[in-house]
């Protein structure tokens, strides 16, 4: 009898050695290797290295927490969902979207791999978008909006896992929501009580 795979177990792993070791020097054997299994299984099952690299994405990444973020009516829980949703999903996957994007230029059929989270953006887009159109947020490219409401978080995260001597401020999410409703002021001092969504 067959032994039954568990996928989720080859995805993460195949996901672990692709941010360890990079696109190219990932090889096949290795990635079979790290899901305990053999390489020819690997081939039947998957067809090549991009088609299981882009089901392990596809897996992973249409299951985070900011691909359920959905609309409610209630703009300030929404922006906090969005955000709470998206700190929570970078500290599971925060290593693999910027490998990605950094090997496309050379590996240009790593292209596929962006669909989901993609989706997972347009999802954020539908959301500010609908916001929008009711009058609760001023008219902009949509895509701007969640820019402006993501880039601070993610660059705080970008500057704690690179290790360098620049500070990366704390930022309260409801404090930061209250400031990107309100114009998107300057948080105060007071309004640094950490990254998080308590």
């Amino acid at each position: 009898m067959p032994k039954k795979i568990n996928e989720a177990d080859v995805f993460k792993s195949v996901i672990k050695l692709l941010v360890d070791r990079g696109y190219d020097r990932a090889t096949t054997s290795e990635m079979a290797a790290a899901s305990n299994m053999h390489e020819a299984t690997l081939f039947r099952k998957y067809g090549s290295k991009d088609g299981l690299i882009e089901q392990a994405f596809n897996h992973l990444l249409s299951t985070t927490p900011l691909s359920k973020v959905t609309y409610t009516g209630d703009l300030q829980a929404d922006l906090f969902a969005i955000l709470d949703a998206y700190v929570a999903t970078y500290n599971q996957y925060g290593e693999i979207m910027p490998m990605v994007l950094l090997e496309i230029p050379r590996n240009p059929e790593l292209r596929k791999v962006l669909l989901t989270p993609l989706a997972n953006i347009n999802g954020l887009v539908s959301i500010i978008t609908r916001y929008q159109n009711e009058g609760g947020l001023r008219k902009e490219s949509p895509i701007t909006s969640v820019n402006v409401l993501l880039a601070p978080i993610l660059l705080n995260q970008m500057l704690s896992r690179a290790n360098t001597d620049l500070p990366a401020p704390s930022i309260d999410l409801h404090d930061y929501v209250e400031a990107f409703l309100n114009g998107r002021k300057l948080l105060s001092n007071d309004g640094a009580k950490g990254l998080n969504s308590n």
